[in-house]
């Protein structure tokens, strides 16, 4: 909201969807639901939306992240793992169950613990 030069509240983002959107107006509710993510507005609001927030709507449905093919995966995760790595990761795999779920469980902790991943994805 703050790149289309909005304040960041709702009432504002309310307001400006409604001036552009020529139907019915949407209810305060349903902008604070879109904000919050409980609720996903249809795609015609949705490029409305995008407009408003000067925004790709594509960006604005499935986040901004570069979405990579499954080859270019497949690549960036052969340069960057390393021979012990991938022996190391064949080894979990031949883990039981349980076994492989305490392993993770592990590797998650010192994720968080040295900031390799967000504390608040759990």
């Amino acid at each position: 909201m703050k790149a289309a030069g909005m304040k960041g509240s709702k009432t504002e983002l309310w307001h400006a969807f409604n001036r552009k959107w020529n139907q019915k107006p949407v209810s305060l509710q349903a902008a604070t639901d879109w904000i919050n993510g409980k609720a996903i507005p249809r795609q015609d609001k949705l490029l409305i939306l995008a407009a408003v927030l000067k925004v790709d709507p594509h960006a604005l449905q499935f986040g901004s992240a570069k979405r990579l093919t499954a080859a270019e995966r497949r690549r960036e995760w052969e340069d960057r793992v390393t021979y012990a790595e991938r022996e190391t990761i064949e080894n979990f795999l031949s883990l039981p169950t349980q076994q492989r779920l305490v392993v993770r469980d592990v590797i998650d902790a010192f994720a968080k613990a040295y900031g390799a991943i967000d504390p608040g994805k759990d």
